[in-house]
Parts: C-alpha cells; sequence; structure tokens
C-alpha cells in the first residue's frame, strides 16, 4: 500500500477515537438535551459515531456560560 494512504487511515481512527473521547467527557459532564445513553453509544461507532456527534451532538449542549458570570 501506499505509505500515505497508511498514514491518512491512521490519523482517521486516531482522530476518529479522540472525538469518541471527548464526547463522552462532554456529555457525561456538561447538561445536555438529550438521552445521555443514547448519545454516548452513537459516539462510540467507529468513525461514523464521531461524525455524527460533530453534526448533530454538540447542538445539544446547553451553553452555560452565563450562569457563571
Amino acid at each position: 500500500m501506499n505509505p500515505i494512504i497508511v498514514i491518512v487511515v491512521i490519523l482517521v481512527c486516531f482522530w476518529s477515537i479522540f472525538t469518541t473521547c471527548k464526547a463522552i467527557y462532554l456529555i457525561l459532564n456538561t447538561n445536555f438535551n438529550g438521552s445521555k445513553i443514547t448519545w454516548i453509544l452513537i459516539s462510540m461507532i467507529g468513525i461514523i459515531g464521531p461524525i455524527l456527534w460533530i453534526t448533530q451532538g454538540k447542538k445539544r449542549l446547553k451553553n452555560d456560560t452565563a450562569k457563571m458570570k
């Protein structure tokens, strides 16, 4: 295989793992509109889960910065 293709595949896999961990952390530690269990499971689905988290899941986080001021 071409080394560039291998590197790209490895980078996509690490991005997926990082995004999944970040999504689970945010779901568990912030206020969240929707089912936490469902979105944790969605974010854990291979490469598609993090893409769904970025496009749909982030919109469900409640912004509490106004309350902190």
